[in-house]
């Protein structure tokens, strides 16, 4: 059908349809712009309006609610000063898996760590180092801190017959 319409019937076609696909989605946006419109009217009405609820300049408390708050107030701090050392005896598990990635050497990297609680608690440290000795400036460097009691290596890794690969137990009471 196409070779039987002349050519400039066909672009002026062409040109109804552009107008009239232009027409219909402008009418789309349109009416979507007018939906989210109505949707969004509440919204700015609730900020825009004041909603009547006077907040007080002053607060005034009376004698006898400032006795009962300052009795309430020595109860509180009687409680925290009973409870405070049993919060600070413990220490958690994340402060000691800091401290023993903290004192690492420089060509020591941690892949995993593992943590067991218990009497004692277990520290399982797994990972890489580019010498044996610097596994053994690890181990030397854990065993002299308090906070780990026993400090175990494998000796395949001590000597370098795990290519460089360790795992690390700490013990202790943590």
């Amino acid at each position: 059908m196409a070779n039987v319409i002349p050519e400039k019937m066909r672009h002026d076609i062409a040109r109804f349809e552009r107008a009239r696909f232009i027409l219909v989605g402008a009418a789309a946006a349109l009416i979507c712009a007018g939906i989210a419109f109505v949707l969004l009217i509440p919204s700015f009405l609730m900020v825009v309006i004041d909603t009547g609820q006077a907040t007080p300049d002053s607060t005034i408390v009376s004698s006898k609610q400032q006795t009962s708050d300052a009795g309430a107030l020595a109860h509180t701090n009687a409680l925290l000063a009973v409870l405070a050392p049993i919060a600070q005896t413990g220490s958690t598990p994340t402060a000691i898996i800091a401290d023993a990635l903290a004192l690492r050497p420089a060509g020591v990297r941690i892949d995993q760590i593992m943590y067991h609680a218990g009497s004692p608690s277990t520290l399982m440290l797994t990972g890489a180092a580019d010498t044996s000795g610097e596994i053994n400036v690890y181990q030397t460097t854990l065993s002299a801190d308090p906070h780990f009691t026993s400090v175990s290596i494998p000796v395949g890794a001590l000597v370098g017959a795990d290519g460089g690969r360790f795992s690390i137990t700490l013990a202790g009471a943590f």
